[in-house]
């Protein structure tokens, strides 16, 4: 009902967010884009939308899955234009490279992709990256394996010139009387920002609990100056350009990097192939 490149310029706006970012991947420019986007809304009768800041398409949409299910299965098995969604964090260090037929999004440390595994399910994304907190509990139709574990520490972030002792003072000093601030990193997705901000909340209960406690408020010469930190994985840490510090006096959280495609394609020749990619390069 519609081609292959209308299609694929209203999916890939979808999923980069803009007509800008689709146009750079699509190696075209925006106005194509824009006008491709514009037959297939007008083909299917559906509307282009911006909720909460991301991209989505409304309307009746069954026929508009029909037609992305059969251009998926063209890509599956012509080996092209197939799309891979990667974190910013494992595109960054040491860089990862898709195989042929496969493309991705650019790496941009000041985006994320919230939902990629919905975009696997609308069959506008043909795998994902995906970190737990996106992984759903109904996963019957999903093939997930995990790629690695890393740990997630409380990660102290350094503006100024500071021994490891005096870091330490500052940093407890800053618990102790509310003024630790957390730091969400922009190429986070959204589930990753809860999640952290849950652990922070909890770090400051924990944290002026003791302090109240004790009875006292430690005096510091760092009074007034509020710490900043965050919770990361080396990957991400390697990802942005702060200083920083893994305080090893916290526990650490467990994440897990993993591979998402829908179970129906676990078997593809294409998707066999990324799998063997990713266990070469960022596997256990």
């Amino acid at each position: 009902m519609v081609t292959e490149e209308q299609l694929t310029a209203l999916d890939l706006t979808l999923w980069l967010g803009s007509t800008e970012r689709a146009a750079d991947l699509y190696f075209t420019n925006q106005s194509t884009v824009s006008r491709r986007n514009n037959k297939v809304l007008q083909q299917f009768g559906i509307q282009l939308q911006r909720t909460n800041g991301e991209l989505t398409v409304s309307g009746d949409l069954q026929l508009l899955d029909l037609e992305r299910q059969v251009h998926q299965l063209a890509r599956m098995k012509h080996r092209r234009g197939l799309r891979l969604q990667a974190p910013y964090w494992i595109q960054h260090s040491p860089g990862l490279l898709s195989p042929e037929g496969w493309m991705m999004n650019a790496q941009r440390s000041d985006l994320s992709c919230s939902d990629p595994i919905t975009l696997v399910r609308e069959h506008v994304l043909d795998a994902c990256l995906a970190t737990p907190t996106q992984i759903p509990d109904d996963r019957d139709d999903l093939f997930i394996l995990e790629l690695h574990q890393r740990p997630i520490d409380l990660t102290l972030l350094v503006h100024h010139q500071q021994g490891d002792d005096d870091l330490s003072d500052h940093f407890r000093w800053s618990l102790e009387n509310g003024s630790l601030q957390l730091k969400l990193m922009p190429f986070l997705p959204t589930s990753c920002r809860e999640r952290s901000q849950e652990w922070f909340e909890q770090l400051l209960t924990v944290g002026q609990s003791g302090q109240a406690q004790a009875g006292i408020l430690r005096s510091s010469r760092h009074s007034g100056q509020s710490f900043l930190m965050a919770y990361l994985t080396p990957e991400m840490r390697a990802a942005q350009p702060l200083p920083w510090q893994v305080d090893e006096h916290f526990e650490p959280y467990n994440y897990t990097e993993n591979l998402v495609v829908l179970a129906k394609h676990a078997n593809e020749p294409a998707v066999l192939a990324l799998l063997e990619s990713l266990q070469q390069q960022i596997g256990d």
